[in-house]
């Protein structure tokens, strides 16, 4: 199962579109900003963002690059500095070999006063589901200044074996369905005012 059918069962499940409906009322970018989405894959945030009225520059960079999108990698940006009002990180920094190199090169190409905003499952996320497939639980704590995106799920049996599945995991499914939790947590990092 690829993360766009992943995503698709997760949508259903919380009766939303998973995670980027939900994220972007939470982020509330300006309509104007100039927008880089690191590990865009398909494009589906930046489109839900164009769908949504936005009228900023919206520019979509992955390894792999989709329709419409930049191929590039995270540790090396091929933007000059300053060049948008908001880079997203949005369930990338735990699939890069240099997190760190890939937040430099974000704070990089931010303008003054733009935002880096990072966002990753949560230690919630699919608790109730992985605890009743007998996987282990996730065990990360989010930074104090997070924001904490969370929706009510109801995971059946079958909709758990698709997502272990989908994760390389197996199990046996006992106690479903079981109420859960899709959980993101947020974090925004507003550059200074200080000219680059």
């Amino acid at each position: 199962m690829s993360l766009k059918a992943r995503d698709a069962l997760l949508s259903c499940l919380a009766g939303v579109d998973w995670p980027f409906g939900p994220l972007l009322a939470l982020l509330d970018l300006a309509p104007g900003a100039d927008v880089l989405d690191v590990g865009t894959g398909d494009g589906r945030l930046l489109a839900r963002l164009r769908e949504q009225g936005h009228q900023g520059q919206g520019v979509g960079l992955d390894p792999q690059p989709g329709q419409g999108s930049l191929a590039g990698r995270a540790e090396a940006l091929p933007f000059p500095d300053a060049s948008f009002d908001a880079v997203l990180l949005v369930r990338v920094l735990a699939h890069l070999a240099d997190p760190a190199a890939a937040l430099a090169e974000a704070r990089r190409v931010l303008r003054p006063r733009g935002r880096l905003i990072v966002a990753a499952h949560g230690p919630d996320h699919l608790r109730a589901t992985w605890r009743a497939l007998g996987q282990a639980e996730p065990m990360a704590t989010p930074a104090s200044n997070a924001r904490h995106l969370r929706l009510p799920v109801t995971v059946t049996a079958e909709a758990a074996r698709a997502l272990a599945a989908s994760y390389g995991l197996s199990g046996q499914a006992s106690g479903f369905p079981v109420e859960d939790t899709l959980h993101l947590t947020v974090e925004d990092e507003t550059t200074g005012g200080r000219e680059r």
